[in-house]
């Protein structure tokens, strides 16, 4: 008989006006496996409004967490959609807590996961999400929030809702810009009306006439897919008489499977027009999520024939929700080769022998069982870095270089320990594509063997001053010397210091808070964001987007008569080289190749100079 499957038809629908301090994405995947196809579609919506710390690239972090989380290989194991979601909720709630406690922003998101006719929503601060079913608007979050109020904090996800979806259900989930806000009454009535095509263009028409017009949204269609399953071979009839040691009176029963026609659906009770319920559940505190039973069980039915009747056996009508063949696995061949074995008498010679061989089958499965763990776990690495390429891809496509940089340096991490053709083919893929947005020079690092390390990599703080600076960065810059307090928003000067002076002096107070420092007459500061601050005489002078987000220890390095400053990544092996006044990259190095990276220094003619944790001396001559 058929079976019919519910499938997501989606659309994104991303127009950005280029406000600032504002940044919105979306996400929508469906699973690239048959396994994570099974867990159903995964729909995520983000929009961020920061201060002075440019944060956008939060957006692009919690679309790829929520993404990778899941469809992790736990949840591809449990193949339980409702608690991967959960654990979703739960680990973003963990990376978020740390921003909300040090940083200044506001954060919205949107999560929802469709599988089968199930859908399960979660949202932080705004989020909407429409539903046109019946020739009816229905609001499903506002609906449900009428009987279920969350006690939780706005930081953090707490309740899951759920319910049932029907064929050609449309579905609209949204930021609520302002620009959609105004215009939401006659979005609803096409969303009531229209199929997705007539709504995607009406969105498209709004952006190109109205001015600064935003809208952050995905519509999803339920189309309902029929399949139908193969029908086996009948087999040949045969007629034989019941058994001579059959009771009196009776037959043996025949168990009979109900078909889904013969199954009655049971009816959910409706609240308010729609079939949902919120189940406030906490997520942040690890409740556990029951699973939902089902109550259908099948039922088996007695037939009493008369006695001497003779039984025609007919062939089995095998329901669309069962496999029309069964595969066999490792497990079955296992126990076919032992019965195999018992057959022709070996297993009965000795109690020995029948440990021997469970114990070869025992560890023959545990080996196979470990190496198709290795396989998933190195193809689920391998899709992973093939999703960050992705998106990554895409951020280029709308110039937003410092995500695509995190994406491909993230993807290139994750990849780097997998090995085999396509891994390799992955990681060159990377590579190519970091290589042509960071300018990557060709000039390699090569080993000076008469370079003294001591004084090459000799710390900028006089001895005298070792004891009483505590510093984030320092710099020596003509006998001054220039220190960052650790809080990043203090820089004290020491003058005189390289002729032994000890006089400290506050120097001034920075606008952003600062990573490194470098001094070449004006003052550059780097933030955490990859910005590069100028100050002169106290005073902030300009500000340029690096469009990098560099790691921790990350340093700057100016020169006086240079019109280029250098930032030395030491985590990702890098050293980028930007011009002084416009803030654009000229080119970059790869230091991959000196290995594992102890220290980067930059000296007055351009020279790159690397120390290896091995204590050997590199070098990158201009």
């Amino acid at each position: 008989m058929e079976k019919t499957i519910f499938k997501p038809a989606v659309k994104e629908l991303l127009y950005k006006n280029g406000e600032e301090n504002i940044y919105f994405d979306v996400l929508s995947s469906q699973g690239l496996t048959p396994r994570e196809r099974n867990l159903g579609a995964l729909f995520v919506i983000s929009q961020i409004k920061y201060a002075d710390e440019d944060l956008s690239y939060l957006v692009s972090l919690i679309l790829s967490l929520a993404k990778r989380e899941y469809y992790s290989e736990t949840s591809l194991q449990e193949q339980n959609p409702k608690e991967a979601f959960s654990r979703t909720l739960r680990k973003l709630n963990e990376v978020l807590e740390d921003f909300f406690q040090n940083k200044n922003f506001k954060l919205n998101v949107g999560l929802a996961a469709i599988v089968g006719e199930n859908i399960f929503i979660s949202r932080l601060g705004k989020f909407r999400i429409n539903l046109a079913r019946n020739n009816q608007l229905i609001d499903i979050l506002n609906n449900v929030e009428l009987f279920n109020k969350s006690g939780e904090k706005e930081e953090q996800f707490s309740n899951i809702i759920s319910g049932k979806l029907q064929p050609n259900d449309r579905l609209f989930a949204f930021f609520p810009t302002r620009s959609v806000t105004s215009r939401e009454k006659q979005l609803n009535e096409l969303l009531v009306k229209e199929g997705q095509e007539k709504f995607g263009e009406r969105i498209a028409q709004l952006a190109a006439s109205v001015n600064n017009f935003s809208c952050c949204g995905i519509h999803i269609g339920i189309q309902q897919i029929k399949e139908i399953p193969l029908q086996p071979t009948p087999r040949s009839l045969s007629i034989s008489p019941f058994p001579a040691t059959a009771p009196a009176g009776r037959v043996p029963s025949r168990p009979h499977q109900k078909t889904a026609l013969e199954r009655a659906e049971p009816k959910l009770p409706k609240e308010g027009g729609v079939i949902l319920a919120s189940e406030n559940e906490n997520i942040k505190e690890g409740g556990e999520l029951q699973p939902e039973t089902d109550e259908k069980e099948a039922e088996s039915t007695e037939e009493i024939e008369p006695e001497g009747a003779q039984t025609v056996e007919r062939p089995r009508i095998i329901p669309a929700e069962f496999s029309v063949a069964k595969r066999g696995n490792i497990f079955t061949l296992i126990a076919a080769r032992a019965a195999k074995l018992r057959l022709i008498g070996f297993v009965k010679k000795s109690r020995t022998h029948i440990f021997v061989s469970l114990a070869i089958i025992v560890v023959v499965a545990a080996s196979l069982l470990v190496l198709l763990g290795r396989e998933n776990k190195t193809e689920n690495t391998i899709n992973s870095a093939n999703q960050n390429l992705e998106l990554a891809q895409s951020r280029l496509s709308q110039n937003n270089f410092r995500e695509a940089r995190s994406l491909l340096q993230a993807a290139l991490l994750d990849i780097s320990d997998t090995s085999g053709k396509k891994a390799e083919g992955v990681k060159t893929q990377i590579n190519q594509t970091l290589a042509t947005l960071d300018k990557t020079s060709d000039k390699q690092p090569v080993i000076d063997e008469t370079a003294n390390g001591d004084e090459i990599f000799a710390s900028v703080v006089p001895e005298a001053l070792v004891e009483i600076v505590g510093n984030k960065d320092a710099v020596l810059y003509e006998d001054n010397l220039y220190v960052l307090a650790e809080t990043g928003m203090t820089i004290y000067k020491y003058t005189d210091a390289a002729k032994g002076k000890t006089i400290q002096s506050v120097w001034g107070s920075l606008e952003s808070g600062a990573i490194a420092i470098a001094v070449d007459g004006n003052i550059y500061t780097l933030t955490d964001a990859g910005k590069l601050v100028i100050y002169f005489k106290g005073k902030k002078t300009g500000e340029l987007d690096l469009q990098i987000a560099p790691s921790a220890g990350s340093r700057i390095y100016a020169v006086k008569d240079s019109a280029f400053v250098y930032l030395a990544d030491k985590a990702n092996r890098k050293v980028y080289v930007f011009d002084k006044s416009s803030g654009e990259l000229e080119t970059s190095y790869d230091l991959s190749a000196a290995g594992k990276i102890q220290d980067i220094s930059v000296s007055p003619n351009g020279t790159i100079w690397i120390l290896s944790t091995d204590n050997k001396v590199w070098q990158i001559k201009p």
